[in-house]
């Protein structure tokens, strides 16, 4: 897999994001705003399954699910341009090749999460537990995001 990263990150693109004054701090900040944002609606739609809040945690999901998903285009795709850069490096980090793994734990887990809402309600045991993981997940890996650079 390292000669891909190599060819990605060595390829015209990839030289210009690392050349560019503008896109990379773009970027990177795209991603963080988009990191923050993301997980301020993945917050907010966990704690109303958990309980908190007013209204039924089925109208939060619904009325904010869309906003998440965007969101979550936005990160996954600035992501990718940070990566490029250097690729060969950050796909040898553990903490990335960790952060890949918690991002995919956490896609499992809203998956899971829709058929639990699907099959038991939102106020079952279960809609509760993909909450407090989906919570923790989605915390993690923007803390491993951050950590990625000190590795």
């Amino acid at each position: 897999m390292e000669g891909l990263w190599l060819t990605l990150q060595e390829s015209g693109y990839g030289g210009f994001i690392r050349n560019s004054v503008f896109f990379y701090p773009a970027a990177n900040v795209l991603h963080v705003l988009g990191v923050m944002s993301f997980f301020g609606l993945v917050a907010t739609m966990d704690l109303a399954l958990l309980g908190a809040g007013a209204r039924p945690a089925r109208q939060v999901i619904a009325r904010l699910r869309p906003f998440a998903v965007a969101l979550l285009v936005l990160v996954a795709a600035s992501g990718s341009v940070l990566f490029v850069a250097e690729a060969v490096a950050i796909a040898a980090n553990p903490v990335f090749q960790l952060k890949v793994i918690l991002i995919l734990l956490a896609l499992a887990n809203v998956v899971g999460n829709e058929l639990v809402l699907r099959s038991q309600g939102d106020g079952s045991r279960l809609a509760r537990l993909t909450a407090g993981v989906s919570l923790a997940a989605w915390l993690g890996v923007a803390a491993l995001g951050r950590l990625i650079a000190y590795v």
